[in-house]
């Protein structure tokens, strides 16, 4: 099935009735100043479907997620753009897929005027970060750090007027762009690429504690913020995901050794029995127990 995005959603930001069978979802679209444009969307495809959607010049600060974003906890990452023109292509969409975000827009002279700079500057300085740390398609993976989520929450929760809405959503911008340029000094900074690696290898250390992202920063001599973004840097995915991994890839060592010391091997290895079987499934397909019988 193809279809264009404004078929999509009514007057009101929900799906079509004649949709409904085949999309399940919402689109909210708040214009809080010229040029200033704050998207919440959610797509969840019953069928095969491509979608066509364009979108503005500008720049983009999304936040996704694998379901509605209904809180900060739901945001999974966080992603720069920078378009200088319109931009069009197809939402390809399997049945069971989600998409789900929320995206900011303005443009660099609404920036401009905010930062106090001039439009070239602002599009310069993108374009540059774009080139530098963007992906094959320009966009620039950040994580989701606590000030991130601090910053999101509040947006996340507003129920007020328009006006402070806004200023919530400077507050993001701001955030994110000072997290940018942080992101641009640790891709060159080889003293912090070094402590990141040290990070990374405490973490690999059997016997290294249950993670505390505040005391790993002290011991390698970073702050949690430039920890968090250089780990994703570096080895391309959070720092919590990448532990978790670690320790669930130490626990299936043992689990291969001494099936019969599991019990131990889920204490020592900091999860509940809940969260130890949910983390063996989703790094390996299969249950602990599963997993005995077949090593």
């Amino acid at each position: 099935m193809q279809l264009n995005m404004r078929d999509v959603y009514d007057t009101a930001g929900n799906i079509k009735e004649e949709l409904a069978a085949h999309l399940s979802g919402h689109k909210k679209l708040l214009a809080l100043l010229p040029n200033l444009e704050l998207l919440n969307q959610h797509l969840f495809s019953n069928d095969d479907i491509s979608i066509y959607e364009d979108a503005k010049p500008g720049i983009y600060f999304s936040f996704l997620g694998t379901g509605p974003i209904k809180t900060a906890k739901d945001i999974n990452s966080v992603q720069i753009s920078y378009s200088p023109q319109n931009v069009s292509g197809n939402l390809l969409m399997k049945q069971g897929d989600e998409h789900s975000l929320i995206q900011a827009r303005i443009s660099p002279a609404h920036l401009a005027a905010v930062l106090g700079e001039t439009e070239d500057q602002i599009i310069q300085h993108f374009r540059t970060m774009r080139d530098k740390l963007g992906n094959e398609n320009g966009i620039i993976q950040l994580p989701v750090t606590e000030r991130t989520l601090s910053a999101m929450a509040l947006i996340l929760a507003h129920k007020g007027h328009s006006i402070s809405l806004a200023g919530h959503l400077y507050s993001v911008i701001f955030t994110l762009i000072e997290q940018l340029q942080m992101l641009s000094h640790l891709s060159q900074c080889e003293d912090c690429q070094s402590k990141l690696f040290h990070a990374q290898n405490l973490i690999e250390t059997p016997e290294h504690e249950t993670l505390n992202i505040k005391r790993l920063a002290q011991q390698v001599g970073l702050n949690t913020e430039a920890l968090a973004i250089g780990f994703h840097l570096i080895v391309e995915q959070s720092i919590e995901h990448y532990c978790t991994r670690s320790r669930i890839k130490s626990a299936a060592a043992q689990l291969r050794q001494d099936p019969s010391a599991k019990s131990h091997i889920v204490a020592q290895s900091g999860f509940s029995e809940d969260q130890f079987e949910a983390a063996f499934v989703q790094h390996f397909g299969v249950s602990s127990h599963q997993y005995g019988q077949i090593h």
